[in-house]
């Protein structure tokens, strides 16, 4: 307790004597248990930041995020990018704003906030600050994709061939051709249990969120790197800004081993 900063002790101490918190604020806890709206902090790129148990998941303060780690870049460049990852934000009640604010993520004349989860979080600012450099994975590995557009289709997203964003990468399936994934998601082939559905030509980007992994009970760490691999080439040319040394960065955006052993 000792080493928690002063504006979250103050917080944990101030919500559990209030009757208009007493009933859904927790007081500061150690990381081994997750209480509602438990307020903690977190490090995110070596940058502090506060974070609080909301349904049992421990969530940080976007708006936090964007003032530090991502003050370099627009509120539509982030917001755009956010839903581009399908990240979706949780909005706090009046109880919890009010400990954000006193927590110090939040002025006093803040109204709302959205929160995500700091896997998310990860996610969201390695997509601004992160390397564009292909993964090092084995040439064999690949992911098994498939989307539901027009007629839909399967096919082995490889990661060692995903250089660029136009990169043919995706192996059809049926076909055996090879497809960059913004025009995968236009191929497709009707087999007798496909239902036709509309695709979504108005936007090429939009194959983040329609191309999905095939296996849906897929471990955390295959998720994760299917997340990575989508946040890759998803802010045009724009110079990237590192709030920290390369070499921290490099150790965040290492992928799981596990994945190939």
């Amino acid at each position: 307790m000792d080493s928690m900063p002063g504006q979250l002790r103050d917080a944990g101490r101030e919500a559990s004597s209030s009757p208009s918190l007493k009933q859904d604020a927790q007081s500061f806890s150690g990381p081994g248990s997750l209480k509602p709206n438990q307020v903690s902090e977190t490090s995110l790129y070596g940058v502090p930041i506060v974070s609080l148990v909301i349904d049992g998941k421990e969530r940080l303060c976007l708006a936090q995020i964007s003032n530090t780690l991502l003050k370099n870049y627009s509120y539509n460049e982030i917001h755009n990018r956010r839903v581009a990852l399908g990240i979706t934000c949780v909005q706090c009640t009046p109880v919890q704003l009010e400990l954000l604010r006193r927590a110090g993520a939040m002025p006093i004349s803040s109204r709302r906030c959205g929160m995500i989860t700091k896997r998310e979080a990860e996610r969201l600012c390695k997509s601004f600050l992160g390397a564009h450099s292909p993964p090092k994975l084995p040439e064999n590995f690949a992911f098994d994709v498939c989307h539901e557009c027009a007629w839909g289709c399967r096919g082995s997203f490889i990661p060692a061939r995903y250089n660029s964003s136009r990169a043919k990468c995706i192996k059809c399936s049926f076909c055996n051709m090879y497809f960059s994934p913004n025009k995968f998601i236009f191929h497709s082939h009707r087999t007798p249990e496909s239902k036709y559905l509309q695709p979504d030509a108005a936007n090429f980007n939009s194959w983040r969120r329609h191309l999905k992994l095939t296996e849906k009970k897929t471990n955390d760490d295959v998720c994760h790197a299917w997340e990575d691999v989508k946040a890759m080439f998803n802010g045009g040319s724009r110079k990237r800004t590192l709030p920290m040394s390369s070499s921290g960065i490099v150790s965040n955006l290492m992928w799981p081993s596990v994945l190939f052993r």
